[in-house]
């Protein structure tokens, strides 16, 4: 016994004509009449009273019909469940550089599609396949699809009612005062000790935070200088910072995405990209 059997047996019970069940399926009206003669044969029993261009279900029929019905609307049942369990509705993202932006991207989507949720990280320990989105500047080895989104520099932020660095800033000048940073595993720390050690001095380190929010913060006081990303942190200072450029340092921003079939990720991915293209 098939499933279309079944559905063409319900079908035909319902409308009492081959006919209009061969329209239902777009099939010819043989089509039926041969598969209920099949399943009344499997069944060792009619399950219709024929008369001219009309059928009626029999009470060998009408009882057919109700467990049949039954097992079809299970069916579909089962079938719906496995669909909205495999809908998602949490987007979760690893954002291990360019917070802002991404943060940016997570409140315009949820403007359009506020039933989707977000959790995001911000640790490069678990870059693993567990996210559907990652922005990073590192290589991974991992099966997603791969992007290279932007490219940033970094620029050295400071207080200039507070720190008087001539335009073509000097190491001489740098190396020793207070630099602020972010902790030992960001991006963000890692070009600070790059572009410190390529000028010959260590960074006097005074201050560390995971927060951009607070080392901008500590930055604006004046409570030292800062090696940042332009792209990522635009426009987060007053006029009382300066941004001047240190050299050639730049890093590569990679939006890596999940294969994935599901809308709301491809989309999100995609207002990303175009997010960071802009």
């Amino acid at each position: 016994m098939e499933i279309l059997q079944l559905k063409y047996f319900c079908d035909a019970a319902k409308t009492q004509n081959f006919s209009k069940t061969a329209k239902n399926f777009l099939v010819p009206p043989s089509n039926i009449s041969q598969t209920i003669k099949r399943l009344e044969k499997e069944l060792e029993t009619p399950l219709f009273e024929r008369q001219a261009n009309k059928i009626k279900l029999n009470d060998s029929g009408l009882l057919f019909y109700r467990n049949a019905k039954s097992a079809l609307d299970l069916l579909e049942n089962a079938e719906n469940s496995l669909k909205k369990s495999s809908e998602i509705k949490t987007i979760k993202i690893n954002i291990h550089i360019t917070r802002r932006v991404v943060m940016e991207v997570i409140e315009n989507y949820r403007k359009l599609h506020p039933e989707i949720s977000f959790i995001t990280v911000h640790s490069t320990d678990e870059m693993s396949d567990e996210f559907d989105i990652i922005v990073t500047d590192k290589e991974l080895d991992l099966p997603y699809l791969k992007t290279k989104a932007a490219e940033e520099n970094f620029l050295l932020a400071y207080n200039k009612t507070i720190f008087v660095l001539n335009d073509n800033i000097t190491s001489f000048e740098l190396k020793n005062l207070p630099f602020i940073t972010m902790g030992e595993s960001s991006s963000i720390y890692e070009h600070t000790l790059r572009i410190c050690n390529r000028l010959g001095f260590p960074p006097n380190i005074v201050l560390q935070s995971e927060d951009p929010f607070y080392i901008r913060k500590c930055v604006e006081l004046g409570l030292g200088i800062a090696i940042i990303p332009e792209l990522s942190w635009r426009g987060q200072f007053s006029e009382e910072i300066a941004l001047k450029n240190i050299g050639e340092s730049k890093r590569k921003i990679y939006v890596y995405k999940k294969y994935s079939m599901n809308e709301d990720i491809n989309e999100f991915f995609a207002m990303l990209i175009e997010k960071f293209s802009s």
